[in-house]
């Protein structure tokens, strides 16, 4: 992560592709809308609350700390992805 603008588009990229897929697997799976519906809300939230944060970090500091702020953000959203990303696998299974 080179700068805030690229974890901006970072989030709103990985978000996306979990929200695409949810809804793929609306149009496949028409038995599971309830499952999906949860996750997009889910990750609709997420999103919010990191844009939010990523705006207003929590460290007033610049320099390392401030690096290490935004760094911890950009694995929260990965790990929040992957989890997304297996609870599709465990829905279309």
């Amino acid at each position: 992560m080179a700068s805030i603008k690229n974890l901006k588009k970072d989030l709103n990229y990985l978000i996306d592709e979990v929200i695409g897929t949810c809804m793929i697997h609306q149009y496949t799976q028409q038995d599971k809308h309830e499952e999906l519906d949860q996750i997009i809300n889910e990750m609709i939230e997420f999103r919010e609350n990191m844009i939010f944060r990523i705006n207003n970090p929590e460290v007033n500091e610049n320099g390392q700390s401030l690096r290490n702020f935004y760094r911890t953000l950009f694995d929260e959203l990965l790990e929040k992805v992957n989890d997304a990303f297996d609870k599709l696998n465990k829905i279309s299974e």
